[in-house]
């Protein structure tokens, strides 16, 4: 079977032209495990679908590209001009839809709010986010700790990160046979700002998952509302690396507690510990392979800040 015209082209102006000359012909799928290549445009593409599930300029704006007749413009398994052309086409379906409201801004009283940085916070050694469902603790003995009373849950050092050389092509992943992840606990980062106060809170944490240049920087934010049930956590990775992937484990926190705002990356993993899921944050992998050749394709791999946007609490 040959590669489908989306994979083949070199731009979306390409492809008719293409699919015209493979009229009749049988197209490979992609491979399974694409559900992570090009995390950036699967950012992307989650910011899409929700526009245009609101929107109806929107869904006429991407009612040829999101069929299931485009299964490699979807999957990522295609060549970057291709892939910018998608994200062009993305970036416009979000720009006709509604704006969502803007989150409410955090508190500016200072009476009644607190904010501590540099020395001051380095002296704390418990920093507390609070919603009106879970929380989380943090401490550089016990990393992240979790909690959720509604659900009898209570998981410390529940927030670490898994990093592995990558082998394969924008199909799947692979990783080297004589290597196991490279493991980091958040308990590692440090604590730069936290806030607190008028039903508020919000802790950052910052840092590198590694050693010297073989490290990620790494920023984590955790921001809770005592009127809000669930807890929102901002992971941003500057990646500079490639041919890898990295992944944050969640540890002891039941599946359905968790939301991503990206198209689905997650991995049940189940172990003799109690097991975890798992999120890719960065793939970066630039081979793809079309009708069986090699092409680079080097934005693939994702040489910028990735932002990750998740929810921990109950989903309802």
């Amino acid at each position: 079977m040959s590669s489908h015209p989306d994979r083949a082209a070199a731009t979306l102006a390409n492809v008719p032209a293409i699919a015209a000359a493979r009229a009749g012909q049988t197209f490979a799928l992609p491979g399974g495990g694409a559900r992570d290549a090009r995390i950036d445009l699967k950012l992307l593409l989650w910011r899409a679908q929700a526009a245009a599930a609101r929107s109806a300029a929107a869904r006429a704006h991407l009612q040829h590209l999101l069929t299931e007749a485009r299964p490699d413009l979807q999957a990522g398994t295609v060549q970057d001009g291709v892939a910018r052309g998608f994200a062009v086409a993305l970036e416009e379906a979000i720009a006709l839809a509604p704006a969502l409201p803007a989150p409410p801004p955090p508190p500016d009283e200072p009476t009644r709010v607190e904010v501590v940085t540099g020395k001051e916070l380095r002296k704390r050694k418990d920093l507390l986010v609070t919603s009106a469902g879970p929380r989380i603790r943090f401490s550089r003995k016990e990393g992240v700790l979790f909690v959720d009373r509604d659900r009898d849950v209570h998981s410390a050092n529940c927030l670490r990160f898994e990093a592995r050389a990558e082998l394969g092509t924008l199909d799947g992943f692979v990783g080297r046979e004589d290597e196991r992840p490279r493991l980091f606990s958040a308990q590692f980062l440090q604590a730069t700002r936290f806030v607190t106060g008028a039903g508020y809170s919000e802790l950052q944490l910052a840092g590198r998952l590694g050693r010297r240049a073989a490290g990620f920087p790494c920023r984590v934010t955790f921001t809770g509302r005592d009127s809000a049930p669930r807890l929102c956590l901002r992971i941003a990775i500057d990646n500079a690396h490639q041919d890898h992937r990295l992944r944050v484990r969640f540890l002891g926190i039941p599946d359905d507690l968790l939301a991503h705002e990206c198209t689905d990356v997650r991995e049940r993993v189940a172990s003799d510990g109690g097991g975890f899921v798992a999120f890719t944050l960065v793939r970066a992998c630039g081979v793809l392979l079309v009708d069986d050749e090699r092409v680079a394709v080097p934005a693939a791999q994702v040489p910028t800040t990735i932002e990750h946007t998740f929810w921990l609490g109950r989903q309802d």
